[in-house]
């Protein structure tokens, strides 16, 4: 049976992406397997120091109960999801990709810190997006039921990721809105550097056309999901997050040419923004 992975700790938001985990388990006829880990290991400024024996239980007890509380969350919102629990010792990070190895997903939460829009990821969820060889599902504390939102590139590395949205949209009933950028400028700047507005609309109307075709394959493997093209100049991060925000989407999807595994290639700069800045969900799709 396929098994869908889900990292939790004590905050509330470990506990929305175990609903958001249960959800997807759910809906792909998945095990879930919950996950928690602790560290009670000290750095090498500390060589020396021993940390009580009663301290690392208490430390091991707060995994526990975390794993237990997320268990309990998931059976209540999905009752029909088998799920299976454990807790690691050793650091989070490596612990979600041992045990999620042959899994189909890892899912994660990550709090909102700093600014008001910002969702700044801590080194847990940096370290399993940037090394995963899988998807990777980063969850906020936002949920919604909006369209899902994937970013769509002009050659084929974006592929995986455009039919993985396909594949989610249909699943949870949602329409789709695709997003393409064919400069990394928007609008205003192009015409600051002498670009006439009619030679920027040309441009939006041949990138349009070419992403239709791009798209078209998959619209007749998923003829139920209705499709909306964004087609604009601008960077490719901030459109993406533009056209969730405003859309209240329920997913992002974006894709990475890493291969995962900590000898792999890093996320690029499109899908660390996205994962940096975006209020929804967002998936990453390996190649």
């Amino acid at each position: 049976m396929p098994t869908i992975v889900v990292g939790v700790d004590s905050t509330e938001t470990s506990l929305h992406a175990a609903r958001w985990a249960a959800s997807l388990a759910a809906r792909e006829e998945s095990e879930l397997h919950i996950v928690g880990a602790y560290d009670a290991s000290t750095s090498n400024y500390a060589p020396g120091l021993v940390i009580p024996q009663e301290v690392v239980e208490a430390i091991a007890s707060e995994a526990k109960d975390a794993v237990k509380s997320a268990a309990a969350a998931v059976l209540e919102a999905e009752p029909d999801v088998r799920v299976r629990t454990s807790v690691g010792e050793g650091d989070a990070a490596r612990t979600l990709l041992e045990v999620g190895k042959d899994a189909t997903a890892i899912v994660i939460g990550t709090r909102r810190l700093g600014s008001v829009r910002g969702l700044l990821l801590g080194s847990v969820g940096i370290t399993i997006a940037a090394h995963y060889h899988g998807r990777v599902v980063v969850v906020g504390d936002e949920i919604t039921n909006g369209p899902v939102v994937v970013g769509v590139g002009d050659t084929p590395i974006s592929d995986p990721a455009v039919q993985e949205a396909y594949r989610q949209a249909d699943s949870l009933k949602v329409p789709l809105v695709a997003v393409h950028t064919w400069a990394q400028l928007d609008a205003d700047a192009l015409h600051g550097f002498g670009i006439e507005p009619d030679a920027v609309e040309r441009m939006s109307a041949e990138a349009t056309e070419a992403v239709a075709e791009r798209l078209a394959g998959y619209a007749q493997d998923y003829p139920d999901v209705t499709v909306e093209r964004v087609v604009v100049p601008d960077d490719p991060g901030k459109a993406i997050i533009a056209a969730a925000d405003a859309r209240k989407a329920s997913l992002i999807v974006v894709g990475s040419r890493g291969r995962g595994g900590f000898k792999g290639l890093l996320l690029g700069s499109t899908s660390q923004k996205v994962l940096q800045h975006a209020a929804t969900p967002v998936m990453i799709v390996r190649e």
